[in-house]
């Protein structure tokens, strides 16, 4: 048994109308020649749980785009990150690769040159696609202007301001963060189309990547900042508390994170620590989500008529691969933390949707049980542009699993590996499988979880002491030392 499953929600939740037609025409579009290159739109969310859209059963998130991908594509319902930090997790996602090969650990470090040639935009790149980025780089000091990769290059440094952000010389104008970054990826599409700046007809790839629904730093740990525009939306709703947001759990946890100077707690007590605060910060966390979504619906309304001419006889939505996914999951008050960083399903699990508009409709809309991961993403962007993946990338493409060919020898359990930052996130790593959750702390005592997630899908009570789980336990950490020397 897996954690508990997703459940499809109910249809006619608020704003879903309109916006969702926009997804739509990806179903009613004509077929693309089937000998053309598709094009990939790579649409990249920041700290975006598994479990926080309507597609996911979530009853007050409203994602009237989101799910109308996830009806038309191929959902993951066991979809994980290798590290819960946004600066390996992306370093990941471009490289294929865990943290222990890229060493990205820190936050100004880039992948290198060396490291670059092996990227999946690189790649495309010398598959004569003609290539956008348009976000959130979150390594370093950014890295696109460095290689030349992209002929559209919107990115910034750093986490980036949902409001006065700069992108490329241009200002915010008035817009919020979310708005900007739809307007520019409108412009993208309408570059494509466009002879004096795609002069080749390349396919295109363009890549996405929101700071929603990621906090704006503050001393504090960060506050949410949605679009004002939509400042009554969920107003009246009670966001129920998670199972585990309980002192009962809190107090389970180690000492060195219960500390009032780590991370989670801290940022937990600033968030959460009362029910005002708790109904706030959620419902602004749905907003910023749901912004993302209204501008996901405008972006495919462009792919429908790049030109914005009215005219759709230029349409690019038959031939485009949609790959839907986050950097890592997000804590939203369960064991009353906040962040991410550790193995809990709230931080390790992500959304992740496929979406092959070329596919017979017997293929499409369905849920997937493997168990696939960030570094599997680049490795099926490359697959399907036809182009090669280096021997460096660790990950595995999805597409035959989308194509429901899916091979039998597919993983069963995958590595975390989470390194220390700034003595407020602890060195942590650990394996996931099927059945089982495993954490240890080298550096904090060797302390270690254990959770049998067939029975104890919440992760609530630690076996790690029980003797019964003795051998689970030994078997697990072995387990572990196996695949992190399998990661270098």
């Amino acid at each position: 048994m897996n954690f508990p499953p997703i459940r499809p929600r109910n249809a006619g939740s608020l704003h879903r109308g309109l916006l969702a037609s926009a997804a739509l025409l990806v179903l009613t579009a004509a077929p693309a020649p089937s000998e053309s290159a598709p094009n990939i739109l790579f649409l990249f969310l920041d700290d975006w749980r598994w479990d926080a859209a309507g597609f996911a059963g979530n009853d007050v998130v409203t994602t009237p785009n989101i799910d109308s991908l996830a009806d038309q594509g191929t959902i993951f319902e066991n979809a994980f990150v290798t590290t819960s930090i946004c600066m390996v997790s992306r370093a990941s996602v471009f490289s294929g690769q865990h943290m222990r090969r890229h060493g990205i650990t820190r936050f100004n470090r880039n992948l290198d040159a060396s490291q670059w040639q092996d990227s999946y935009p690189h790649r495309l790149g010398q598959a004569g696609y003609y290539q956008g980025f348009i976000g959130k780089h979150g390594l370093g000091n950014g890295f696109t202007s460095l290689y030349g990769t992209y002929a559209f290059d919107k990115g910034w440094n750093g986490q980036g301001s949902y409001f006065n952000q700069t992108i490329d010389g241009e200002g915010a104008a008035g817009r919020h963060l979310t708005e900007f970054v739809g307007d520019l990826a409108i412009e993208f599409l309408s570059d494509v189309v466009n002879p004096e700046k795609n002069p080749a007809g390349a396919p295109f790839a363009l890549q996405i990547s929101w700071k929603e629904p990621h906090v704006q730093d503050n001393p504090q740990g960060g506050d949410f900042l949605p679009d004002p525009e939509y400042d009554a939306l969920y107003a009246d709703a009670i966001i129920p508390r998670a199972k585990t947001d309980t002192r009962a759990q809190f107090d389970a946890l180690p000492a060195f994170i219960r500390d009032s100077n780590a991370a989670g707690t801290h940022r937990g007590n600033h968030r959460f620590g009362t029910e005002e605060r708790y109904q706030e910060n959620v419902k602004k966390h749905h907003r910023l989500i749901h912004g993302v979504d209204a501008q996901i619906g405008r972006i495919l309304a462009a792919l429908d008529d790049p030109s914005g001419d009215g005219d759709t006889s230029d349409s690019l939505l038959a031939n485009t691969i949609i790959i839907l996914s986050s950097d890592h999951g997000f804590f939203l008050g369960e064991r009353q933390q906040a962040g991410k960083w550790y193995i809990q399903e709230e931080s390790i699990r992500i959304p992740m949707v496929v979406v092959d508009p070329r596919l017979p409709p017997g293929l499409k809309g369905r849920r997937a049980p493997q168990m696939v991961l960030n570094i599997d993403i680049p490795a099926t962007i490359l697959d399907y542009a036809g182009a090669t993946i280096p021997a460096a990338m660790q990950g595995r493409s999805m597409k035959p699993i989308v194509d429901g060919n899916a091979p039998s020898d597919w993983r069963t359990a995958f590595l975390h590996d989470h390194p220390a930052v700034g003595g407020i996130v602890f060195h942590n790593e650990g394996v996931r499988t099927e059945s089982f959750s495993y954490t240890r702390y080298p550096s904090n005592g060797n302390y270690r979880q254990l959770y049998d997630i067939t029975v104890d899908p919440y992760q609530r009570t630690n076996l790690a002491d029980d003797p019964r789980y003795a051998s689970k336990l030994s078997e697990l950490d072995e387990l572990t030392n196996q695949l992190i020397d399998d990661a270098q």
